[in-house]
């Protein structure tokens, strides 16, 4: 894998700022509403983003199945996601929400995904369990794609049959709890955050994210343009809602060309300072945003100025985080 691309730690940094925005704000601008609106997508945009970015960095290490190298890999996952994730729990815990036994051991050990989602301490909480299972089972999928030579096509067809029927499925397959469901299913096209419905929904987004990493290297001579007409395409999916089906897609190929392309102007604004410093903070942006959110604090009377100030509190708190969390603690020596 190259050394870091600076490109893709700008987009991880406008996914997760636009998942904040979508949490924090509703706009009555239809057009700003209809981009807003749809921040949900963006989590399967991280998805992508990581199977991608795993693959292109292990398809050479699990084209067999190594316990030293698959153990190094848990390690390197947990020392990235487990630091930050455990003390927020933690903190939730103690400070600000109730919790059984049963209920912290389900989000300590990120298993949500197999429980009623009353269980979730935190909204965003599913797409970190999702994830979590799917870091178990990625050295077993990648090394199954390579060795039976699975093509990327059938990879990417699958993925997409699979979000098709996704919304088809029943929403309610998780293991019960022991109260009612208090949360409801979402009207919204392919917002599915609970149960085994959204566990298959980010399983595929790894098959498009694996699918694309491993399709041979574009050489077309106007790769720049097709970067545009990408992200042109992008947006103009968010105003219809069946054009969701195809974000995770287009992200896909965004990311591709991110990382194998020459310099663009949409490569150029990602790499910036401000967009790459908000790239480094994103996790912790990610995970503090809804904490901050659910407090409903007003600091002011105007909605949109209030949200704002709140966005950029929780902004420094993730920059703290970083500084002090992500950066310093690690669970495993790797």
């Amino acid at each position: 894998m190259k050394n870091e691309i600076k490109s893709l730690t700008g987009l991880r940094g406008i996914v997760a700022l636009w998942v904040a925005f979508f949490h924090f704000s509703f706009f009555r601008n239809e057009f700003i509403q209809d981009i807003v609106g749809k921040g949900y997508v963006a989590v399967d945009i991280f998805f992508v983003l990581s199977a991608f970015l795993l693959t292109v960095s292990y398809a050479e290490k699990f084209k067999e199945l190594n316990y030293k190298v698959i153990e190094a890999f848990y390690k390197k996952r947990i020392n990235r996601i487990y630091p930050v994730y455990i003390i927020s729990v933690i903190f939730i815990v103690l400070f600000l929400e109730k919790s059984t036994i049963s209920g912290f051991f389900i989000n300590a050990t990120l298993l949500q995904c197999f429980f009623n989602p009353d269980y979730l301490l935190n909204v965003v909480y599913w797409s970190l369990s999702t994830e979590w299972v799917c870091y178990l089972i990625f050295p077993f999928m990648l090394w199954l794609i390579l060795h039976y030579k699975i093509r990327s096509e059938v990879l990417i067809i699958a993925s997409l049959i699979l979000r098709f029927v996704l919304p088809y499925l029943p929403g309610n397959l998780y293991i019960g709890s022991e109260h009612p469901m208090e949360v409801g299913e979402s009207p919204r096209y392919l917002d599915l955050p609970y149960g085994l419905v959204s566990l298959l929904r980010t399983v595929s987004s790894y098959f498009l994210g694996i699918g694309v990493a491993l399709l041979p290297q574009s050489k077309m001579k106007k790769e720049n343009l097709i970067i545009y007409i990408i992200l042109i395409l992008f947006v103009s999916m968010l105003f219809v809602e069946k054009g969701l089906l195809f974000i995770p897609l287009l992200s896909a190929f965004m990311i591709k060309y991110l990382y194998e392309g020459k310099q663009n102007y949409v490569k150029t604004f990602l790499e910036t300072q401000p967009v790459y410093f908000l790239g480094n903070i994103s996790y912790s942006l990610y995970i503090i945003h809804y904490i901050v959110k659910k407090q409903d604090f007003a600091v002011v009377s105007n909605y949109h100025l209030n949200n704002l100030l709140l966005i950029s509190f929780s902004l420094l708190l993730s920059y703290i985080s970083y500084m002090l969390i992500e950066r310093k603690l690690k669970i495993f020596k790797v």
